[in-house]
């Protein structure tokens, strides 16, 4: 892999993780300004998610686990996209094998 190549991949992998926290971030600030609209038995619910979840220690928390989960989820993906990456190390008793062998 060239230079350019790992620069535009490490790119669009900034893009990619930033729009998805861009996206839990708008998620998270609407259901703090919006859970009271939520008609019913779902609005209640959200209402208690949304108040335990904006307690100091379970938000700070919860934003640990999410981080993690998002790392390990772009990681696996990255993973089955680009393959293994099984590398053999030669040793240098192999090495010295092969060239007197030749």
């Amino acid at each position: 892999m060239t230079e350019q190549q790992a620069t535009e991949s490490r790119g669009k992998q900034f893009l990619v993780g930033g729009t998805i926290l861009l996206i839990v971030a708008c998620l998270v600030i609407s259901l703090l300004i919006f859970w009271r609209e939520i008609p019913g038995l779902l609005g209640e619910t959200v209402g208690k998610v949304v108040g335990i979840m904006s307690t100091p220690f379970f938000m700070e928390a919860s934003f640990v686990i999410l981080g993690f989960f998002i790392v390990v989820s772009l990681n696996t993906w990255r993973r089955q996209k680009e393959g293994d990456e099984f590398v053999t190390i030669e040793t240098k008793a192999e090495a010295e094998d092969r060239s007197g062998s030749r």
